[in-house]
């Protein structure tokens, strides 16, 4: 799959922006906001989570417009809602949108918003980029086959405060099986790094308090 760098992605939500009729917040929650923030040359998609539907709806109302079409739907586990809608342009570069919840797993927080940085707006659409914290833990969360996120959580990783990585966890409330994925996730990047993962312990004990 082919790469995209900021300048590309820039000057897609540009055109993007310029069809948007009412003002509109996006945050950007992967390898998009690492770009944005110059830890990363290029990015193969862009995630994006919206705080509502209204929000969902008025950005996706501009994008037949701006040449991207429907590629895929993912339902949540109910099979009732879109759990991801996937958007394609002519250069295959995809748009992968959420509303709230990413995945049915981890929600856009209060706290997760309340940190956001603001990065651009483009007429009406305020685009937003979610802490390098919040970046981790979705990474943490993401499949275990995707071996790519290993390195970006690398990059991610130096000046962390653990102490909001760990709240933010906490506060999401997620099942037990979920905080394992995270530990499992998070072993396997601190053994292919030799880094430490100085919340190791306390999410091993909230996984266990979880499965009671």
């Amino acid at each position: 799959m082919e790469s995209f760098d900021s300048v590309y992605i820039d000057t897609e939500l540009e055109e993007i922006g310029s069809r948007i009729r009412t003002p509109t917040d996006i945050y950007l929650i992967g390898g998009c906001a690492m770009a944005f923030r110059k830890l990363k040359e290029a990015t193969k998609d862009m995630d994006i989570v919206f705080r509502s539907k209204e929000d969902y709806k008025a950005f996706c109302s501009a994008l037949f417009g701006a040449q991207y079409h429907i590629s895929a739907q993912i339902k949540d586990e109910h099979g009732k809602l879109d759990a991801c809608v996937m958007y394609e342009n002519k250069d295959k570069f995809h748009l992968d949108l959420f509303v709230q919840r990413v995945c049915g797993k981890m929600a856009l927080s209060q706290t997760m918003i309340a940190r956001a940085e603001p990065y651009k707006t483009y007429g009406n659409l305020n685009v937003l980029l979610i802490s390098k914290e919040d970046i981790f833990i979705f990474k943490g969360l993401a499949s275990e086959s995707r071996k790519r996120d290993l390195s970006d959580m690398r990059i991610i990783y130096p000046n962390l405060d653990w102490n909001i990585a760990f709240a933010e966890i906490r506060l999401q409330n997620l099942s037990g099986e979920l905080v394992a994925h995270i530990v499992r996730r998070f072993e396997e990047f601190g053994k292919m790094y030799g880094l430490d993962i100085p919340i190791m312990r306390q999410l091993k004990r909230l996984a266990k308090t979880k499965d009671r």
